[in-house]
């Protein structure tokens, strides 16, 4: 690792009970910084934001108008982000017990804010078959282009849920897209088949508009490695998935560990993961300059064979990407932010405290993570400052 980056840091906790997997955005334009999270009361779950607004922390706002439509899940986040425009969006998964199924169904929802996260407008659906047979739809995650195309991935299980074969491969990867700032959104596309059930999947979008989709998906022999495909035309069609490194890791089940693809300001497509294979375990970070057409050398972020499975965040900024995971070379698990670039890895100097599930937002020189503590969010905001010239701009 290169010296650590200097930064000022401001931590609050948005609240205290009853809160699960937090997710952090920030506004492009203000600066603002979203936090959203479902909390449980007597049994209902429910959508809530909170924004940060020059330093002070506003009282959250319950975003889902339909009381109780929402279910908690570390893998499957209340997703939020901004758009260029400074609108805000937040998609969940709601739950609905099927008779006979070992897991409930699941619709995504989503609701978007034109006043800043004040007031949210009654939820739609993401996904095209909702109201139809009950099927999993989860394991989200939610981008925004500049032109302010809204992007939301998923893995679902509508095929495989109407299927009569009971060897019918995984489920299937699919994205979906509004185009008219969050008012509606056209029907999803397959970006692929035979993905891994429980790790979520995780979207970008490059500068150029490219879209990038990142999954752990089922190999032959049971082999479950990380992957990314490409659209080049606005999420309507997708290239076949290429692996990010041959892994090899052999699993007979679902590791509740999906990747994080970011893309920086140069392009550059940055894929952080956990894999469990066997001499190779613990998070690992790689990056592509061709597109997401071929991926470099892993880079261990954590001891290597040292970690029990973990979980990992990326966002980009202009030269390269901050990553969070959860950091457990003290014994607990610690929060923790860096920077990759083409100098290398460059640690915060000083970690988050204790806490799991991270999730980071860049802009500018604004750094947001938040996290879980027990059943507290906790939120730190960052100021940095990189050198003029650096490892970097080179």
């Amino acid at each position: 690792s290169g010296e650590p980056v200097p930064l000022s840091a401001t931590e609050v906790t948005l609240t205290t009970t009853s809160a699960s997997n937090p997710t952090v955005a920030i506004a492009p334009r203000t600066g603002t910084v979203y936090v959203a999270w479902v909390g449980t009361t007597e049994g209902e779950s429910n959508v809530h934001l909170a924004r940060v607004e020059d330093g002070i922390t506003m009282e959250p706002v319950r975003v889902n108008d339909v009381p109780g439509d929402a279910a908690p899940h570390p893998q499957a986040p209340a997703k939020v982000a901004v758009g260029p425009e400074g609108d805000v969006y937040v998609v969940w998964q709601n739950n609905t017990i099927v008779e006979g199924r070992r897991f409930p169904a699941s619709d995504l929802r989503f609701a978007r804010s034109t006043d800043g996260g004040r007031t949210f407008e009654p939820a739609i659906h993401v996904n095209d078959d909702a109201g139809g047979p009950p099927a999993s739809h989860t394991f989200h995650d939610l981008a925004v282009a500049s032109d302010g195309t809204v992007y939301v991935s998923w893995i679902d299980g509508r095929r495989r849920a109407t299927s009569e074969d009971d060897d019918d491969g995984g489920p299937d990867i699919r994205l979906a897209r509004s185009t008219d700032g969050g008012r509606s959104f056209a029907p999803s596309v397959v970006v692929d088949e035979d993905a891994c059930p429980c790790c979520r999947t995780s979207v970008a979008v490059g500068p150029d508009g490219v879209v990038y989709v990142a999954w752990r998906k089922i190999f032959p022999g049971n082999v479950r490695d990380i992957v990314v495909a490409r659209s080049d035309d606005g999420g309507h069609t997708f290239y076949p998935p290429v692996r990010v490194h041959e892994d090899g890791w052999v699993i007979d089940g679902c590791p509740h560990a999906g990747p994080a693809v970011t893309v920086d300001g140069r392009g550059r497509v940055h894929v952080a993961w956990y894999t469990g294979a066997e001499g190779r375990a613990g998070i690992h970070y790689a990056v592509s300059t061709d597109g997401g057409a071929s991926f470099g050398r892993p880079v261990p972020l954590t001891a290597v064979n040292g970690i029990a499975t973990s979980q990992v965040k990326a966002a980009g900024d202009d030269g390269a990407a901050w990553l969070a995971w959860e950091d457990r070379s003290a014994g607990g698990r610690t929060p923790r932010p860096t920077r990759a670039g083409r100098g290398g890895l460059r640690d915060v100097a000083e970690p988050a405290a204790s806490g799991l599930l991270p999730e980071i937002a860049v802009e500018g020189t604004r750094i947001a993570l938040a996290w879980q503590d027990g059943e507290a969010v906790r939120l730190a905001v960052y100021e940095h400052v990189l050198p003029t010239r650096g490892d970097d701009d080179r």
